[in-house]
C-alpha cells in the first residue's frame, strides 16, 4: 500500500464518477457491458462499422477509461483509491484484451490501450499481494 490518499485525490474520483453518469456515456457503458463481446478482430471490426451506435459506444468507453487510467499512471491519483472505485476500467480490458495486440498491429498502434492494460496488470498485482496476506 503507498501513501495515504489525498482530499485532491478523493474529488478525481467524483470527479471520474460525475463524467460516467452523463447520459450518452451511460448509455454506452450499458451497452458495452451488455453487448460488447468480439472474440475476433473480424467481429471487432462488425461492432466498428462506421456511423453506428456500437462503434461511437466502444470509442466512447474504450478513450473515457483510456482517459481515467493515464490519470492513475501518471500519479494524478492514488493508485488504491482508484483501484477500490474504477473496477469497471478492468471489465473493459477483460473484455478487448484477448483481441488487443492483434488491433495494435492492424491498425500499427502499439499503444491502443496500454494504460488500461497497465491498470489491470497492477490491480493483479494487487490483488495477489492482498491475498497472499491472507
Amino acid at each position: 500500500m503507498g501513501s495515504m490518499a489525498t482530499a485532491q485525490d478523493a474529488e478525481l474520483i467524483l470527479h471520474l464518477y460525475e463524467a460516467r453518469r452523463e447520459a450518452v456515456l451511460r448509455q454506452a457503458r450499458e451497452w458495452f457491458v451488455q453487448h460488447f463481446n468480439p472474440k475476433t478482430v473480424a467481429e471487432f471490426r462488425d461492432l466498428m462499422a462506421p456511423g453506428t451506435d456500437s462503434n461511437r459506444y466502444v470509442r466512447m468507453v474504450t478513450s473515457y477509461w483510456e482517459m481515467a487510467a493515464s490519470f492513475l499512471l501518471r500519479g494524478a491519483v492514488d493508485e488504491d483509491l482508484f483501484l477500490d472505485n474504477c473496477g469497471e476500467c478492468l471489465l473493459v480490458w477483460r473484455k478487448i484484451s484477448g483481441i488487443v495486440a492483434e488491433l495494435r498491429a492492424e491498425r500499427g498502434q502499439p499503444g491502443y490501450l496500454r494504460s488500461i492494460e497497465e491498470v489491470s496488470r497492477r490491480a493483479e498485482a494487487r490483488r495477489a499481494r492482498v491475498a497472499a496476506q491472507g
